[in-house]
């Protein structure tokens, strides 16, 4: 059979041919990434990248070519992500600039889309680098280009670039160093290559191909790397704008990190960069237009899972969970960031912002912050990113009464499918969730079978009640979880509530009064409902760690067996204001402690 031309129908179904078998090659990519950066998400984010595509164009059947090549350039921006995302959604970008406004694509102008898209390929990058993904893309559509001169079957053209593009992908560790050390192809290029083999296997056989990744080989046996911390956060936004000079911004991104691929067009563009200043790189975005999925990513902790040992059992919490980082790095937690901002600017919480910027903000921005749950997309990228480096995951979060970020949870491992995950309803926030998690990850190091540590998590859950002491009413009231009335109410009466959490949302446990020395008395209180038997205790502080530290050497004096302390993060921040103290206790009446 020959095929003369494309149109919207063929081109459609090509490309989620081409998506479904990327998505089945998702882990062995991660397994060989090795560039620019060993962290092990290569698969992972160009899976996603198509993914998103494919979800998106879904229910587009427009007969025109130019308008499905559009759709899949805009659903590629919003939703690239890593190095060889990115530069795939440059390349659709092009791709459709390449088309114009044609109805149908015969060879020639499909070769001269390709060549388009090759061009935006390079362009997107500061430092084109041969050996990646870009040699593969290059000599294929040099190839289409060379070969349509003599054919005009597209099966035969494809069938003869697939060749070519193998060749470049096998020439790849001649070009980069580092491939050729650790015996292993250009993980991004491999991609490209397996989405080519998707669409030529439907062009050829009619149907879409499904790959028994169970066969698939190990590309080298237990190769090490090293381990990097020139740029930390691998970061990404999405700019939606009016004339983007891009060219302009791509030279201001070179000041703040590497690895910068810039894709997009005058109207929106997606930042993706190696950087240790992500908000540098958000206020720069912001100067172009409005922001929107902002990210970064930890990639040292990212390397270490791929390539670091560590247990079986991932534990993923979001960043309402308040713990210290040594626990956090210690244990191997996965935090999922919750998103705030102050007006106009924007913050990846725990990432982009310190506790000390926060905390001045808080007090002295005109706008009170907002802040948002992590999206499903958010939770998403986390498990498909663990699907490859663990067996299990428990995922422990706040209340859904109190936030929708369970739900989101609950949505995304519903599309995880080759990463069984538990969730956990905390009924617990700020440092009470910490506990939880961290009782949940000394079970996991000491070896526990999964059925006994979701046994140990939910105890955990049962055994940890939080209280909440505010040194003032006024930012729950301006985060709207409180009315003015019953603040004037409390105010009047010198009532200090104490709240805490459950599963049905905050509540009200108990109170003290007076307006002197608030957080003596919160302690005084929570002395009064220790549990019989060994317990452990969290404080968390709003930037008072004069308060914690007191509440600490009580506790201990008392015979906590255990006292973590770090500060209140924004999630419960905004609303507990500067001067809160936050105590949770949780008895260690537990399976793990027999």
């Amino acid at each position: 059979m020959q095929i003369k031309y494309i149109d919207g129908p063929r081109l459609h179904r090509a490309i989620h041919a081409g998506v479904n078998h990327v998505i089945t090659r998702k882990d062995y990519l991660n397994k060989i990434n090795v560039f620019p950066v060993p962290d092990g998400d290569t698969g992972t984010n160009m899976a996603f990248t198509l993914a998103t595509i494919s979800e998106e164009i879904k229910s587009n059947n427009n007969k025109r070519v130019f308008k499905v090549a559009d759709a899949i350039a805009d659903a590629s921006l919003n939703g690239a992500r890593g190095n060889s995302g990115s530069i795939l959604a440059q390349f659709f970008v092009g791709f459709a600039d390449g088309i114009g406004s044609f109805k149908r694509l015969t060879p020639k102008r499909f070769s001269q889309a390709i060549t388009v898209a090759k061009e935006y390929s390079y362009d997107a990058l500061s430092e084109p680098i041969e050996g990646t993904i870009l040699s593969v893309i290059a000599d294929w559509a040099d190839s289409v280009k060379n070969i349509h001169e003599k054919n005009e079957d597209f099966v035969k053209i494809l069938n003869f670039a697939l060749e070519q593009a193998k060749d470049s992908l096998r020439k790849t560790p001649e070009k980069l160093a580092i491939l050729k050390k650790y015996g292993v192809v250009d993980a991004g290029a491999q991609g490209f290559v397996d989405f080519l083999e998707g669409i030529n296997h439907f062009i050829n056989k009619g149907e879409i191909d499904i790959v028994d990744t169970s066969a698939i080989a190990e590309p080298v046996e237990n190769f090490e790397v090293e381990l990097s911390d020139e740029f930390r956060y691998c970061t990404e936004c999405l700019v939606a704008g009016n004339n983007i000079d891009r060219i302009k911004l791509k030279k201001q991104l070179m000041n703040l990190g590497s690895s910068i691929v810039l894709a997009g067009s005058k109207k929106k563009a997606k930042i993706h960069i190696h950087t240790n200043d992500p908000q540098a790189v958000f206020t720069l975005g912001h100067e172009y237009g409005t922001l929107s999925g902002e990210k970064a990513d930890d990639m040292l902790k990212q390397q270490k899972d791929a390539h670091g040992s560590h247990e079986e059992i991932a534990i993923v919490v979001d960043s309402g969970c308040d713990l210290p980082e040594d626990i956090i790095e210690e244990f191997n937690i996965h935090m999922v960031p919750v998103r705030l901002n102050f007006g106009d600017e924007h913050h990846v919480d725990k990432v982009t912002i310190t506790s000390e910027e926060f905390w001045n903000q808080l007090q002295t921005h005109p706008t009170h912050p907002q802040t948002s749950q992590p999206t499903q997309g958010d939770f998403r990228r986390q498990y498909q990113f663990l699907t490859g480096h663990y067996k299990n995951a428990i995922s422990i979060h706040i209340p859904g009464a109190v936030s929708g970020t369970l739900q989101s949870a609950t949505l995304a491992a519903g599309d995880t499918n080759d990463l069984p995950i538990d969730l956990i309803d905390s009924q617990n926030g700020s440092i009470g969730i910490g506990l939880i998690a961290f009782r949940t990850a000394e079970a996991v190091k000491a070896g526990k079978t999964k059925e006994e540590i979701l046994k140990i998590t939910h105890q955990a859950v049962d055994n940890t009640i939080i209280y909440i002491g505010l040194n003032t009413l006024d930012y729950v009231v301006k985060g709207g979880r409180l009315s003015a009335n019953k603040k004037k109410i409390a105010n009047l009466f010198r009532i200090n509530p104490i709240l805490s959490f459950a599963k049905t949302g905050i509540i009200p446990v108990g109170k003290t009064f007076g307006s002197k020395n608030k957080a003596e008395k919160l302690v005084k209180f929570v002395s009064s409902k220790l549990p019989d038997g060994p317990y452990r205790v969290g404080l968390a502080h709003g930037n008072a760690p004069e308060l914690a530290e007191k509440a600490q050497t009580y506790f201990e004096s008392l015979g906590a067996e255990k006292v973590i302390s770090t500060e209140i993060g924004p999630a419960l921040g905004v609303h507990a204001g500067p001067r809160a103290l936050v105590i949770a206790i949780q008895s260690l009446k537990d399976d793990l402690n027999e």
